[in-house]
């Protein structure tokens, strides 16, 4: 018999004066009543109440235990009070783990957290690999694929596209590959903790599982960045990761038309009960932000590739040693009326 039910009805005798008043009013039958107290008393080996026929009357052990229970029961009505509240308004630690990938994705959210939320601190866990969010005790994580454990949940917040890319000086003595299998002849810088090893699922096409090779592996994308700005290889990248480097033009994408495919940006939960407020607090925000994130990012970058697309098209093209016409700016127009003059010796 539970021993909690046992002291709120005897309680509830001592407060109400009777075994039957007690049933009436926690919605039991008077048996129940007469059966838990007996149970209560067996157990701690001493009588609590004095019965009569007229009233029933604590005895003075049952007098202190009555004090005692009753500072018991307050207890456990004050720490329903502070799980409520803590539902009500978000508060405490929310313990976060990031995939080392998204920080740029997932920062501002945190920052706006913690303004709403004065009450909450972050402790946030940045990693490579899968953390165990039940061992590890984590309240949630973002990350940027399903994770392969059928027991959690996995929410899908958005996806985002891949982009390959290298240095324009990486180049300079190399083919610029033009479709992925040319990928093999060239120094591939990997990702360790993509889950695919050395292979780029990224492709539209049956080359997902070719094996690429190179001479750095890394679980770092600013280590991949500053390596392929270097000219040491060819990267991919998130088209988040990557838009600052093309923008600036430190790097230069390639084989655009077979980089289609999609990658999630997932939350996961380590539990199916209740859901903490702190927690579905942080949610509402990831979902909010990072669909409108990748899309900025998605319309930036396009525009960043169509501006190069552009660029290399009206690149002078050298023919006989003389930029083609075609190819000229509009300042390297010749002026009315000389553009058939002869050009002196």
């Amino acid at each position: 018999m539970d021993k909690l039910d046992q002291i709120m009805t005897f309680v509830r005798v001592v407060e109400l004066g009777g075994f039957a008043a007690a049933a009436r009013d926690l919605e039991l039958a008077p048996s129940v009543v007469t059966t838990q107290i007996k149970g209560l008393e067996e157990r701690l080996g001493a009588r609590l109440l004095n019965r009569n026929t007229r009233s029933v009357q604590p005895t003075e052990v049952g007098e202190a235990y009555y004090a005692r229970c009753l500072d018991l029961l307050k207890r456990f009505d004050l720490a329903d009070d502070f799980v409520q509240s803590m539902q009500a308004v978000p508060r405490g630690v929310l313990r976060l783990n990031v995939s080392l990938p998204l920080i740029d994705l997932v920062m501002p959210v945190v920052s706006q957290y913690a303004a709403e939320y004065p009450e909450v601190s972050v402790r946030m866990i940045v990693t490579g690999r899968d953390l165990d969010l039940i061992e590890d005790h984590f309240d949630l994580a973002v990350r940027h694929r399903v994770p392969d454990n059928a027991s959690l949940i996995v929410r899908k917040v958005g996806e985002f596209s891949m982009v390959v890319c290298a240095a324009p000086k990486y180049f300079a003595e190399r083919p610029v590959p033009q479709k992925p299998s040319d990928l093999l002849d060239h120094n591939c810088l990997i990702y360790t903790d993509s889950g695919s090893g050395d292979r780029w699922q990224v492709f539209s096409t049956d080359n997902d599982g070719m094996t690429l090779h190179g001479n750095l592996h890394t679980n770092s994308t600013l280590a991949l960045i500053i390596a392929a700005e270097s000219g040491q290889g060819i990267v991919v990248l998130p088209e988040f990761a990557a838009l600052r480097p093309l923008a600036e033009g430190r790097l230069t994408a390639v084989l655009q038309e077979y980089t289609t495919a999609k990658r999630p940006v997932t939350v996961v939960y380590p539990h199916r009960g209740l859901t903490p407020t702190k927690t579905t607090a942080f949610v509402d925000l990831l979902v909010k932000h990072i669909p409108q994130a990748l899309a900025k990012v998605s319309r930036c970058t396009q525009s960043v590739l169509q501006r190069e697309s552009e660029a290399s098209a009206g690149a002078s093209i050298l023919v006989n040693g003389t930029p083609s016409r075609a190819s000229r700016s509009r300042g390297d127009e010749p002026a009315s009326g000389a553009k058939d003059r002869p050009v002196p010796a």
